[in-house]
């Protein structure tokens, strides 16, 4: 009985949100949709011969979501009543992306094909898709927050990371698997998911917004939506710049600033390395399957802890025994086998099923904190500015990431000795200038760039972390204390 009794309360805390929970699930899978494909076009374009250069501009289509704060406030304060704020948003959004995907999938063979491909309007096309994407993405994470109950809110994050897991699942890896075998091509699989997104539209009007996941009294709601209902969008900007202002806020972003860190090295360059050392991409696609249980059942085992008052102690529980793990990225790169790259050339079953456990594990506590600090945008998050709110939190922390990945990448490739490898001319042996690189893959070898610039950052990365835990502790630990007062506006200016 004593065992029992935490699933029935559990069980009875989620009653009255199942319906809003399968929705959330729902809308955040179909974001990670796009996401998916849009890796499946890159990794198909790579095999028809596309340069770095033109891979490089494809990528810029996912900018969007790093800039969506730009246009957060118009899509929190513009709406029609009648529909309803959220509903106002997502219901053409939907409809916006289905049709873009049909209409991708009817003209796939000219853009994409062995004679050339046409990047530049491919990466038009998927900039246009993540637009409507990363403004899907202020309207869910805004209408969560009115969506479930008070007591059920931190499960927003929960959501968010299972959904956008498995969207990107079935349609990258999914993908790639079912077209291995045969099974489906580019265009009817992107025409199948175009269709999806129709569909789900007709599910989001269904969804009342008004009194959903939770008994709201009229005054209740009255507090939640007057400050929406009443706001300009020359004052939505304000409230947002006044947001960005406070004090906890400016906090909080120091901390989402600098917390990628110390991890860049080992997550930016480790998959970088073992492609160029010969693991076969096939391998690192079967291995990015198999994690997928791993990063979609974690976030909702742990939420026990996320959900709670104070989810940022998942964090700084865990920091260091991710900077530990990481240092594994080193010990993958430096033990794949030699052979791996010849003709025949195989990955022995202790050297795969170490890769396999370093990749969950730290993967597994990648997904601990990203949740945990999801969890807490949603508990600090004012809900008469949710959209917004949530949106600039968000977008503080891609571009922690992004910083860090950018100048890592460039950092190592200042300090690195790039050689040529495998060529049939012995005279080419260095890829510094780009006339190098066309004489190394002319003479069928390729360019390698040296491996201890990458270990000697990976050596330090519990060094970078323990300083960075010393001194993000304590204000971690304060911007969880003092209720959510100091998380809200005082003034709402441009009404």
């Amino acid at each position: 009985m004593t065992n029992r009794e935490p699933r029935k309360k559990q069980a009875a805390g989620f009653r009255g949100d199942y319906g809003s929970i399968a929705l959330l699930l729902l809308l955040y899978t179909l974001q990670g949709v796009p996401m998916g494909l849009s890796a499946s076009v890159g990794f198909i374009l790579q095999e028809k011969g596309a340069s770095y250069a033109e891979l490089g501009i494809f990528s810029l289509a996912s900018w969007p979501f790093s800039l969506k704060i730009l246009w957060a406030p118009v899509v929190d304060s513009l709406f029609v009543k009648q529909i309803g704020q959220r509903k106002t948003w997502l219901i053409p959004l939907q409809l916006a992306v289905g049709f873009s995907l049909l209409y991708l999938a009817n003209h796939l063979g000219q853009l994409i094909s062995q004679k050339g491909s046409d990047v530049k309007t491919l990466a038009v096309i998927f900039l246009w898709i993540y637009v409507l994407l990363a403004s899907q993405d202020i309207a869910v994470d805004g209408w969560a927050l009115t969506m479930l109950s008070k007591k059920n809110v931190g499960l927003a994050s929960t959501c968010n990371s299972v959904g956008q897991t498995a969207g990107f699942f079935v349609s990258f890896t999914g993908f790639l698997l079912l077209n291995a075998y045969g099974s489906v091509g580019l265009g009817g699989f992107i025409t199948f998911w175009g269709v999806v997104f129709l569909c789900s539209a007709f599910f989001v009007a269904l969804k009342r917004e008004a009194g959903t996941g939770a008994i709201v009294t009229a005054s209740e709601r009255f507090k939640q939506t007057e400050g929406l209902n009443n706001l300009t969008v020359v004052g939505a900007y304000k409230q947002a710049l006044s947001i960005a202002r406070l004090p906890s806020v400016l906090t909080l972003s120091a901390v989402l600033l600098t917390r990628a860190i110390a991890f860049s090295a080992a997550e930016t360059l480790t998959t970088l390395k073992l492609l160029e050392r010969g693991v076969p991409k096939q391998h690192m696609a079967t291995l990015s399957a198999a994690m997928t249980p791993v990063s979609i059942m974690l976030p909702v085992y742990i939420s026990r802890w996320t959900a709670g008052s104070r989810p940022l102690d998942c964090v700084t529980k865990t920091w260091m025994l991710r900077t530990v793990v990481a240092l594994g990225a080193s010990v993958v790169v430096l033990y794949v086998p030699s052979n791996i790259s010849e003709e025949g050339g195989y990955i022995p079953w202790t050297y795969y099923g170490f890769l396999y456990a370093w990749l969950s594990i730290y993967a597994g506590l990648n997904t601990v904190h990203f949740v945990s600090f999801m969890s807490f945008y949603s508990k600090v998050s004012d809900e008469t500015m949710g959209g917004t709110y949530m949106t600039l939190l968000n977008t503080v922390s891609n571009l922690g990431y992004k910083w860090c990945e950018t100048g890592t990448m460039f950092l190592i490739d200042a300090v690195s000795e790039k050689t040529c490898v495998g060529g049939s001319t012995p005279a080419v042996t260095a890829c510094a200038t780009e006339t190098a690189k066309t004489q190394c893959v002319s003479s069928g070898g390729t360019c390698r760039t040296s491996d201890w610039p990458f270990h000697v950052a990976v050596c330090l990365t519990p060094v970078v972390g323990f300083v960075w835990l010393q001194l993000a502790r304590q204000p971690m630990d304060k911007l969880q204390k003092g209720g959510k007062a100091k998380w809200k506006v005082r003034k709402s200016p441009g009404r």
